[in-house]
């Protein structure tokens, strides 16, 4: 009750009626809540390579408060935002604040539609209704962020990242408390999500504290820094004198320095071992206390004003005003367009028996189209990967007049983090051009990253998709930073999916007729998302009807097809985004050809979706119609 009255006040305050502030303090409006966005996200800083300049002092030392205190700040601060923005007279701006405006205001709208429910997550990504869950939980976010994006330049680092250690500890407990409180305001997951994220977390709670992540993440930067750590740094009595460069003071202050570090790395252990791990396990526990509360159901209706939470979720992912019955009949239109087109494609194979879906499903247990699950398989299917991503980045200049400057690397998710993670994701690069950009690819299971289907997700998380368009965001140094930093759901991903489509047209599949079945079964996987979320959240869909529907429809592996409906009943509305924004993406170039006929370049309608940051869909047909508009007068 505390909680809803903090937020209803801080609302009341922010909606008092005040005069229109004057068109030039927008600038500064927009840098004062960009300002506040980074101070409240140490970790959204280091992820995009910040200094403490922007970042404040010590945000290298801190990790994002996670407790319920901080949460009800971030949803008062939402919702006051959301009220300022809208303040201001977009007519008195200028047009590059004119669309720095629209942006904001949906954001901040779409922010303050969640921050009216008191329970779940809550932070700059958006919000989901289980605090402890198989997907962000702070116990597998943070041992990755330290991994992959705390640098340890100095032994300063490597102090900076024993604090955050502590503070994980903190963080994993904040959390635990939080979903408690949830819980006795009846938000507790389905058991299926409760037993999952248990499952996860006695993983890691059955390996030894010195073998986590968090642990030898540290030794590895260190001895990157400082050499050996077990290494004896001084001459053996008799061996071999230094080389003349290697003065005794030298030798002197780099044994000091691997002391140090040594150190650093028994603290890392210690506070693994006596902080982390039990907050480990009170998390554990507090799981299997409410686990005989949970029941099956998968959607968000049966939570306090389920519906309602529902429709701002989609809001939010899709940046649209469709009703989930609206994306739950676009779905089963794109599943049977895409259906048909799939049966022919499978036909020119020779595979004409069964369901498409059956086919699929053989196709997909063929061992010709499968890796070795060998170290030697996983070693060819990075070499194919990193082979393909060259070819497209050979073609890109004929389809793009602006390329990223951001390396793109291919790795493989961490063995340790394998069973959290999704199939593939993509790490953004820094702003500062230190860190590339990562497409990560999880090889837990071979049987489920198969020849038919890598190609398509090459091209989503690597290039022309998520790289190129997130890159390219992040190097617009005209823009505000916050647009250069946030992101619209269906934006992001419905490029991801029109990247996919792109490589079609550049012709990528021409020599590989199972790679475009693959191409077409992710996207008739990405049209049957929009059916199951909308299925689960709206229309009382159990998680074994969803399962039976993708794996009909789509012939993958049930495993990823669990995997997958799990996910959407986590995060609500995420999953129609993709579709939605690929769909609008797709409409907006054929209006912009239809609109300018000959004088209609690919290459300018790329660079007036990727130069302008991740913008919500309805501003990115605004900026489609200036161009259209601008280009069209030109004789």
């Amino acid at each position: 009750m505390i909680r809803i009255t903090l937020i209803a006040l801080a609302f009341l305050a922010a909606c008092t009626p005040k005069a229109p502030p004057p068109p030039d303090a927008f600038d500064g409006f927009v840098e004062d809540a960009t300002r506040a966005l980074i101070a409240d996200s140490p970790e959204l800083a280091t992820r995009a390579g910040l200094g403490a300049d922007i970042a404040g002092a010590g945000f290298a030392a801190r990790l994002d408060d996670r407790s319920a205190d901080a949460v009800n700040r971030r949803r008062a601060t939402a919702l006051r935002l959301d009220a300022q923005v809208r303040g201001f007279d977009r007519t008195e701006l200028t047009p590059a604040q004119a669309i720095t405006y629209d942006v904001l205001t949906r954001q901040f709208a779409d922010a303050a539609g969640g921050a009216r429910f008191a329970y779940g997550r809550f932070d700059a990504a958006g919000f989901s209704p289980y605090v402890l869950n198989p997907l962000d939980a702070a116990f597998l976010t943070l041992p990755d962020f330290l991994d992959t994006r705390h640098r340890v330049a100095t032994l300063r680092d490597g102090v900076d990242y024993v604090s955050r250690l502590r503070a994980a500890a903190v963080a994993i407990d904040a959390e635990t408390a939080r979903a408690r409180a949830d819980a006795e305001a009846g938000v507790i997951p389905p058991d299926f999500i409760i037993d999952r994220t248990l499952a996860l977390l006695d993983a890691v709670n059955a390996t030894p504290p010195a073998s986590w992540v968090y642990v030898t993440a540290l030794r590895r930067k260190l001895e990157v820094l400082v050499g050996p750590l077990d290494a004896v740094v001084a001459p053996a009595p008799g061996a071999a004198p230094a080389p003349a460069a290697q003065t005794p003071a030298q030798t002197a202050a780099q044994k000091q320095e691997v002391t140090r570090a040594r150190a650093l790395l028994a603290q890392a252990e210690q506070v693994a071992a006596t902080k982390i791990y039990p907050a480990h396990l009170r998390a554990a526990a507090f799981l299997r206390s409410i686990r005989p509360r949970a029941t099956h159901d998968a959607g968000v209706a049966r939570l306090p004003d389920g519906a309602a939470y529902y429709a701002a979720a989609l809001a939010q992912q899709t940046t649209t005003a469709l009703t989930p019955a609206r994306i739950h009949a676009i779905g089963l239109e794109r599943v049977a367009a895409l259906t048909a087109e799939l049966d022919g494609a499978l036909r020119a194979q020779a595979l004409t028996e069964g369901t498409p879906g059956e086919r699929l499903s053989a196709l997909t247990a063929n061992p010709a189209f499968q890796y070795p699950d060998t170290d030697e398989g996983r070693a060819q299917l990075l070499t194919d990967v990193q082979a393909r991503i060259a070819r497209v980045m050979a073609l890109a200049p004929q389809q793009f007049a602006t390329l990223p400057k951001a390396k793109l690397d291919v790795r493989r998710v961490p063995a340790a983090l394998e069973a959290a993670q999704s199939g593939a994701y993509y790490e953004a690069p820094s702003l500062e051009g230190t860190l590339p950009g990562i497409y990560y690819i999880n090889l837990r299971s071979l049987a489920e990253m198969t020849k038919i289907d890598l190609p398509t997700q090459d091209y989503h998380e690597g290039a022309p998709g998520h790289h190129f368009q997130i890159a390219l965001a992040q190097e617009q140094t005209g823009l505000p930073l916050i647009r250069r930093l946030d992101g619209a759901n269906a934006y992001v991903e419905g490029w991801g999916l029109y990247a996919e489509q792109l490589a079609d047209e550049m012709g990528l599949y021409e020599n590989d007729p199972i790679g475009r079945i693959g191409f077409l079964r992710w996207r008739l996987w990405r049209a049957a998302r929009l059916v199951v979320d909308t299925g689960l959240h709206s229309q009382g869909w159990s998680r074994e009807q969803a399962i039976a529907y993708l794996v009909s429809v789509t012939g993958d592996a049930p495993g990823v097809a669990t995997s997958e409906a799990e996910r959407y009943a986590v995060w609500p509305g995420q999953a129609s985004g993709y579709e939605i924004g690929r769909l609008e993406i797709e409409r907006l170039r054929e209006k912009a050809r239809w609109g300018l006929g000959p004088r209609f370049e690919l290459k300018k309608f790329h660079d007036v979706v990727l130069t302008n940051g991740a913008v919500p869909l309805p501003v990115l047909e605004t900026l489609v119609d200036g161009w259209i508009a601008k280009d069209g007068k030109r004789k």
